[in-house]
């Protein structure tokens, strides 16, 4: 073969490339004219597709009525009978009862007996020192009446007017003195009790000091609280045993009065809002009572409304299984769909027996004319597992959808197509998908 018809040879193979070639780019142009024909009507093939999910996954046959039925009777039986023999509790009033108080004298007695008791201090004597010329010991802080009981004053001094209201007397020194108060007082009452003092329930703290002997205020000897913590804090130097006596009998004298018919003042209020209130009855043991009751009912309604949630959960749970456990791959299809079938029935259910139960409780409250009463049977763990569901299961949802779309998009625009995609490799030759 001679160099003429090797030439010619190639030159063959050349052109029959370029004709491939030019073949392949005329069928590219086309199919890139097709495609871009079928992204100008995205927006109705997604429709077309969202519409043929909603087909796919819809509540469409017997099974899927059935499961909804099961699932929105065992939900809404759940929140009837639940609400009728363990109901939620909101009254949180409470009435002071005064006929559970005790007089002072009895107060004073049952505050004894704890003396006695104690080991520390139960074999003291009373030796009735009275004595003012140096701090107090541990019999004075014992036996002798605490400071900030002091309603009279020498001479009647004028600064008592000015500081508060009314008069001082024994119906309302415990709220205008700040070692009555049943937590400020250990702090107050204390240092009063070391220091022969009484400190008022004012922004300035007034402080005075107080006789032994008649328990009277004296006029010309005004203090500040601070100099009265120097003075109990030289006493402790003294004797270490004056501090704890003086925490013990803040103790004795709080109990003295905290079940009396008085009773103490309510803490961090002011003497007059404090006075009031005792007035009215309330006292810091029934504030405490009151605190009480609304602590006792608010975990009694989180446990019951845990119990609401759990017992929604768990019938979800079931309907859940049984749904899933009787597809049919070749009646039902795509897995994925057929468990966002299962998805929507739970979601069904569950917002019908949380509206349910919310229109049963308003309409059984404007009946009755009692809020309160229907709001007993709100069954508020079924609509925080109904919340749950709407989050958990239209995430769900909403990624299977996505992935669907996808899928179909992209076979509608490509796969509907016979054309070869091709490439030149490396040598320069045409190499095909």
């Amino acid at each position: 073969m001679g160099k003429m018809d090797e030439l010619r040879k190639k030159n063959d193979a050349l052109l029959e490339d370029n004709l491939s070639l030019a073949k392949h780019l005329s069928e590219l142009g086309d199919e890139s004219y097709r495609i871009g024909k079928e992204f100008g009507r995205i927006g109705e093939m997604l429709d077309e597709i969202d519409e043929e999910f909603s087909k796919k996954t819809g509540i469409i046959n017997s099974k899927d009525l059935k499961c909804l039925f099961v699932a929105t009777g065992l939900l809404c039986a759940k929140w009837i009978i639940m609400g009728q023999f363990v109901p939620l509790d909101f009254n949180f009033t409470h009435d002071p009862n005064e006929r559970e108080r005790i007089d002072h004298d009895k107060g004073d007695d049952l505050a004894e007996e704890k003396r006695k008791k104690d080991k520390k201090y139960g074999e003291l004597k009373d030796e009735n020192d009275m004595s003012e010329d140096s701090y107090r010991t541990v019999n004075q802080i014992i036996f002798r009446p605490v400071p900030y009981d002091a309603i009279q004053k020498i001479d009647s001094p004028q600064f008592i007017k000015q500081l508060i209201p009314d008069n001082l007397s024994g119906k309302n020194h415990r709220e205008y003195t700040l070692g009555h108060d049943p937590i400020l007082g250990w702090l107050f009452g204390t240092i009063n009790i070391m220091t022969r003092s009484i400190t008022f329930k004012l922004p300035t703290l007034d402080t005075y000091k107080v006789t032994e002997k008649l328990i009277k205020i004296k006029k010309d000897e005004p203090s500040i609280f601070p100099m009265e913590i120097y003075h109990a804090f030289r006493s402790f130097q003294e004797d270490d045993k004056r501090l704890p006596a003086a925490v013990f009998k803040q103790g004795l004298h709080l109990l003295s009065d905290k079940y009396t018919k008085t009773g103490l003042p309510i803490p961090f209020l002011s003497a007059d809002e404090a006075l009031e209130l005792i007035k009215k009855g309330w006292n810091s043991v029934e504030a405490a009572k009151a605190i009480q009751k609304v602590l006792t009912k608010v975990a009694k309604n989180v446990a019951i409304i845990g119990a609401q949630f759990i017992v929604s959960l768990l019938i979800n749970e079931i309907i859940k299984a049984v749904h899933l456990r009787m597809y049919d791959e070749k009646k039902d299809g795509d897995i994925k769909l057929y468990q966002v079938r299962t998805r929507k029935i739970l979601l069904t259910a569950n917002c019908i027996s949380s509206t349910s139960n919310i229109l049963y409780c308003a309409i059984f409250g404007a009946a009755t004319k009692n809020p309160l009463e229907a709001a007993k049977r709100l069954d508020v763990g079924g609509v925080i597992e109904t919340i749950r569901r709407l989050v958990v299961d239209t995430k769900f949802i909403n990624e299977i959808k996505r992935e669907y779309i996808r899928e179909n998009l992209i076979s509608r625009i490509y796969d509907e197509s016979n054309f070869e995609w091709w490439y030149l490799n490396e040598k320069g030759e045409i190499s095909y998908e």
